[in-house]
């Protein structure tokens, strides 16, 4: 009893203490706080990558509705890179973010553009997860002399993942794409003058192009990864193009990854990976007659193309660091049965050099790679919507030698930037096919050429309030070929992005798309410098409903990103999103 009272005592006079101590230290009581402790558990942030997400700027008006890119990007599958960590941090414990199973999201603009999407996805589920999207963008407005500028865009697709014992990830996907478009590049007086025709002479089914494309996939991927256990994966995709004019594609892709974790001298981790992947092509072009092919075809006899291609790509690398250094050393070998009949063997480098500087602020990276990707028939119509349909296939090889540095200059603020020298063989570009009497159909055009590459990047970031990115390329071309000419390859581009959001009730958007001027020698024309701004207001009136306002193109200018296709001045869509509670 003596012992219980003396405790009771000390307890006492501790409490007593302390609420003295702190009344001393905080004389106005503002740190009076209640605090209510439910359990021993502390909640507590480990150390986590840092992801900066910078802006993603879409332009969606009507010529710029595919998007494209000349910069071609190595495939990576990981990299034992650590950049800069976040120290832990204690967070008070909140509910979770409550989810919904739907998404709508409607809106009309000028030129007759209806807007429309739908989401359906599961809840929060440790194994299963699935969803579904049905999604439409259209426009059927007309331009001053050159009629009608119609173009749809409609996709549906399903996807589902399941992760059995924790152990094996399972996972599919389908989806089916109708992309419709017009060869509208002429004007009435070109019209009249080719074909001594005028507008109430033609139809928009004599100058259309439709694609249907339906692709299904699915992969299986080892979820233990730890050291000294073997990781595998295997994918495979099956997809078919067929189009208006007789032309039908179909792709089979199979790949796998083989990897295994492994410690150097003992005290150096590395993984080293094996990856495999076969892409297969059958493509065929049988147009029932002449009268098959777009307006203007000027009556050439057209070939029955019918043919198998593949492409054969084994890449073994490593990574692993050692002093501070981290390696990704590999090789790729390639087998080239797309370009020809004829299988060529490939041999492309695949090393990379990093290193961590000024506390994991500054990374610097050196490296050597390349490879060879299909210049498939979806691939092309991607790019460039007003292609012959029996355009020539071939695949691009590149080597690549870069150096790349990214700088954190603080918690909000970080810089990247890069040079890079390419040698590029069997480059895709385009012209203008002259058997088409409209010059409004272009053909595939491939040429060897060494390019330099020199651009930056800057990103801040403050919270969720602001995002806001910087960065731009400029490019040096030096042609192969004496008889070679450089067509639609600008000198510079120029990117800005911008997004606000104030107290997550109002969310804005502002992007910049600045192009230099590109050539067309064929059509002896020049696009001339082009910028163009797209914006977007979105006020959520609650968790369920919000209302928006888009606007692309709003400098309103009638430029051209291919010779003959000018775009729509503007086009401005208002609409609204809303979720069902249940």
């Amino acid at each position: 009893m003596k012992r219980n009272y003396i405790y009771a005592a000390m307890f006492l006079v501790s409490t007593a203490a302390s609420l003295s101590v702190f009344a001393q230290d905080d004389p106005k009581g503002e740190y009076n706080e209640q605090v209510i402790v439910t359990g021993s558990y502390r909640p507590e942030i480990d150390e986590a990558v840092k992801i900066n997400i910078p802006p993603v700027m879409a332009d969606t008006s009507t010529t710029l509705e595919h998007k494209f890119s000349y910069t071609v990007t190595p495939r990576r599958l990981t990299s034992l890179y650590e950049p800069a960590r976040i120290k832990a941090a204690r967070i008070v414990g909140e509910p979770t973010t409550k989810l919904y199973h739907n998404y709508f999201r409607l809106g009309f603009g000028n030129y007759w553009t209806p807007l429309a999407e739908a989401y359906y996805n599961s809840l929060r589920d440790k194994k299963l997860t699935y969803g579904a999207a049905v999604t439409h963008r259209s426009s059927w407005g007309k331009l001053p002399d050159y009629g009608p500028d119609h173009y749809s865009l409609t996709t549906v697709s399903a996807f589902g993942k399941y992760i059995f014992k924790e152990k094996l990830q399972f996972s599919s996907d389908i989806s089916y794409s109708n992309d419709y478009n017009l060869y509208y590049g002429f004007t009435d007086d070109t019209l009249a003058a080719a074909l001594n025709r005028t507008r109430s002479d033609i139809k928009t089914s004599d100058y259309r192009i439709a694609y249907n494309y339906i692709c299904w996939n699915a992969g299986l991927k080892n979820l233990e990864l730890d050291k000294g256990k073997l990781g595998y994966a295997a994918n495979i995709r099956l997809a078919d193009l067929w189009a208006t004019y007789a032309q039908n594609e179909l792709n089979l892709n199979l790949s796998g990854d083989v990897n295994y974790g492994f410690t150097v001298l003992g005290r150096h981790k590395g993984v080293a990976f094996l990856h495999i992947e076969w892409d297969a092509y059958k493509n065929g072009f049988r147009p029932d007659a002449n009268a098959t092919m777009p307006l203007g075809y000027n009556g050439v006899a057209v070939d029955t193309v019918r043919g198998v291609r593949n492409i054969v790509k084994v890449n073994p690398y490593a990574d692993f660091m050692f002093r501070g250094l981290q390696f990704h050393a590999g090789v790729t070998a390639g087998w080239d049965a797309f370009t020809s009949n004829t299988v060529i063997f490939r041999f492309f480098p695949d090393v990379v050099v990093s290193k961590s500087l000024l506390n994991e602020s500054l990374v610097v990276s050196l490296g050597a790679t390349g490879g060879m990707d299909a210049n498939s028939w979806n691939t092309i119509r991607l790019v460039n919507p007003y292609i012959a349909p029996n355009a020539e296939l071939r695949a691009t090889r590149h080597y690549d030698f870069v150096a790349h540095a990214r700088w954190m200059l603080s918690k909000k603020l970080e810089v990247k930037a890069a040079a890079e020298y390419s040698l590029l063989r069997d480059d895709l570009s385009f012209y203008l096919n002259n058997n088409y009497a409209l010059h409004n159909v272009y053909n595939t055009y491939y040429f060897d050429n060494n390019r330099l590459k020199v651009g930056a990047d800057v990103t801040f970031v403050n919270d969720e309030m602001i995002k806001a990115t910087l960065g731009g390329n400029y490019y040096t071309y030096s042609l192969i070929a004496d008889d070679a000419y450089l067509q639609y390859r600008p000198d510079f581009d120029v990117h800005i992005g911008l997004d606000l959001n104030y107290n997550f009730k109002w969310i804005f958007h502002l992007g910049s798309v600045l192009l230099g001027s590109m050539r067309d020698e064929v059509a002896d024309q020049t696009m001339p410098f082009r910028y163009g701004i797209n914006a977007e207001i979105e006020y959520r009136h609650n968790r369920a409903l919000s209302f928006f306002l888009r606007v692309d193109n709003l400098a309103c200018q009638r430029y051209m990103l291919w010779a003959n296709y000018p775009s729509q001045r503007g086009i401005f869509i208002a609409g609204l999103t809303y979720t069902l509670p249940k």
